[in-house]
């Protein structure tokens, strides 16, 4: 039996924007997982087509937006190095909107990581989605979430997802976002200390592309309990971010044994994930994980919005 002080509570859900009387936005960018993602070997526009069925998580990164009058836009991160504001996809988003909108005014961004960067989780992709959706209330521009979408669209292939709901299935370079229903089930996220840069999992995915087919229909998800299919789910990127990082494959391999059910990479990676029915599952699972990956882990559920 575990340490009872073990035991993980489910991270709940929080409003997507609030405006608290100090006149501060603020807003929360979820995490994702990817149950299922199919990746085409790179057409001639340099692009992989994917096809991929997505859900939402209960693990946020957190922004405060400050309006401003000068026109001038900032950027302090907590939590994590995220590299120079330029390459933000934050700051990025908020410069993008403002060029686009031609915005008078501007903002300070101040952004708490809980996402790791390099997880494989879009929390890079979903803080410019939060950005992209508070600056246009904050300014009163007034733009469609189709709008925000197309905008972030040219940030990342990611950004449009979290635009739109709980759950979705998102093909094309990630621009075309589908609805899909998605029944209630727990996630153990497990965020080991290993990064995998996007673009070299890419270029090894392109040195041996792995395509397959869907093998779980986007209904089944909605109709029955994980445990009847999340042995079926695959990664086209998996196998590439393995070789990228030897470890995570070691990892993924001896926790899978020792919970005796699938773990799976979240897109490039490295956050790894186990889908469980319940508390109760959850509660073995974690059980069976040892003390320093327990520590690294992070019990989630389905995000509603």
């Amino acid at each position: 039996m575990a340490d009872p002080d073990r035991t993980l509570s489910v991270l709940p859900a929080r409003r997507r924007m609030e405006t608290p009387a100090d006149g501060a936005m603020r807003l929360h960018a979820p995490a994702k997982i990817n149950l299922d993602l199919h990746v085409a070997p790179r057409g001639a526009d340099g692009f992989h087509p994917i096809d991929s069925l997505v859900a939402k998580v209960t693990l946020y990164d957190e922004i405060a937006l400050t309006p401003r009058d000068d026109g001038r836009m900032t950027l302090a991160v907590d939590g994590a190095d995220c590299g120079p504001d330029e390459r933000n996809l934050a700051y990025r988003a908020a410069a993008r909107l403002q060029a686009r909108a031609d915005a008078a005014g501007g903002a300070d961004i101040r952004l708490t990581k809980r996402i790791p960067p390099g997880s494989g989780l879009g929390g890079g992709s979903s803080d410019a989605a939060a950005v992209l959706e508070g600056l246009n209330a904050l300014w009163t521009l007034g733009l469609s979430r189709a709008a925000l979408a197309e905008l972030g669209s040219a940030l990342g292939s990611d950004v449009p997802l979290f635009l739109g709901g709980p759950a979705s299935r998102i093909t094309g370079r990630g621009e075309r976002v589908e609805p899909i229903a998605l029944g209630e089930f727990l996630v153990i996220l497990i965020l080991p200390s290993l990064q995998c840069a996007t673009g070299e999992v890419y270029r090894a995915f392109d040195d041996a592309p792995r395509a397959t087919t869907r093998a779980v229909a986007p209904a089944t998800l909605a109709e029955t309990r994980p445990s009847q299919w999340r042995g079926t789910l695959s990664n086209d990127l998996a196998p590439a971010a393995e070789g990228v990082c030897p470890e995570l494959e070691r990892l993924r391999t001896a926790l899978s044994a020792r919970v005796g059910r699938p773990v799976h990479v979240s897109g490039s990676g490295a956050a790894l994930f186990v889908l469980c029915d319940d508390a109760n599952e959850a509660r073995t699972v974690l059980d069976a994980l040892p003390d320093d990956i327990a520590a690294r882990s992070r019990l989630v559920r389905r995000n509603p919005w």
